[in-house]
């Protein structure tokens, strides 16, 4: 267990979910999605880190929850957030260009739902820890 790597990989996540928040006053919608997807992933791979395993090779932040075994409710909140990797990025997977998908309704929503799965995998955390001693 790298404790370290794993702190560096959660200390990215939550400087992304920061710069989510930060891209939502500035009309950056776009960005805002994407980084809180950034923050998820970087999160959950913190976890896989931390537990001494090996980072799975993948962006699908939902292959991760469940490689993690976390609930179903915190799955189905992360599934929100799987298709914003590519499709805030990359002007051919929607019907109009990815700032143009976007709005601030949409970015708040996304940002809130990261931050609401940070406190649920901080519990799951806590428990395993727990569960440990």
């Amino acid at each position: 267990m790298d404790k370290e790597t794993a702190l560096k990989w959660y200390k990215q996540a939550l400087h992304d979910l920061n710069m989510a928040e930060k891209n939502i006053p500035i009309k950056g919608y776009d960005v805002a999605s994407f980084l809180a997807h950034q923050a998820v992933e970087k999160l959950l791979k913190s976890m896989f880190v931390f537990e001494g395993k090996k980072i799975p090779k993948t962006h699908y932040i939902d292959e991760l929850a469940k490689g993690q075994n976390l609930d179903e409710d915190i799955i189905d909140e992360i599934l929100d957030l799987t298709v914003d990797y590519t499709f805030a990025r990359y002007p051919d997977v929607g019907q109009h260009v990815p700032y143009q998908e976007y709005d601030e309704e949409i970015a708040v929503d996304k940002v809130d739902r990261a931050k609401k799965i940070f406190k649920e995998v901080k519990k799951v955390c806590k428990r395993r820890k727990e569960a440990e001693s």
